[in-house]
């Protein structure tokens, strides 16, 4: 049960996002896009931060442990499907990233995509640390996560040039000052 605690505190806290996000002025579709947003952290939550048990099958890494959690801090050891599937796990953060932010720029779009893999990657050591969810670092990971940001924002950039340009605005909040 020790390892799920990690997950619990996630769940406090989006339920928490979920009650302010209740109480926003949103209207039409801005809803669709507050509510499919929480939806899409809770699931990355599941998938980043349950226990799990290690799988050493498949491609071999050279993989260090720092104080007891296995990481991999050499990128491009061997490419698997979870390489692949870490760009198509966070193509939709790259997404809400155009609809909920007002910076476009590049250099913020890349920002945003290393700070998450480095999030995710840093509470997964400290959560294999202190509560043995069984996860590991991976360089890969936050070179995947930053790939997946920009794959997911740069699609929007492309669809905003379409006749789904108008739909788009209707879903865009602009949420994030930066």
């Amino acid at each position: 049960m020790r390892s799920w605690i990690p997950f619990i505190i996630l769940l406090i806290i989006w339920g928490t996002m979920l009650n302010q996000t209740l109480r926003l002025p949103l209207h039409g579709w801005q809803w669709f896009t507050m509510l499919s947003a929480l939806i899409y952290t809770l699931a990355i939550a599941y998938l980043c931060f349950t226990p799990t048990q290690y799988n050493w099958g498949g491609p071999h890494k050279i993989f260090y442990h720092v104080l007891g959690v296995p990481c991999n801090i050499i990128p491009f050891q061997a490419l698997s499907p979870d390489f692949f599937l870490n760009i198509v796990m966070t193509v939709p953060a790259g997404i809400y990233w155009y609809l909920l932010s007002d910076r476009h720029d590049c250099k913020f779009v890349l920002l945003f995509g290393i700070l998450l893999g480095i999030s995710i990657e840093t509470t997964q050591f400290l959560c294999d640390l202190l509560f043995h969810v069984e996860r590991f670092v991976d360089i890969d990971d936050v070179i995947t996560n930053t790939a997946g940001v920009l794959v997911g924002f740069y699609t929007m950039v492309i669809l905003k040039t379409t006749v789904l340009a108008g739909w788009i605005s209707q879903l865009t909040i602009k949420f994030v000052k930066l």
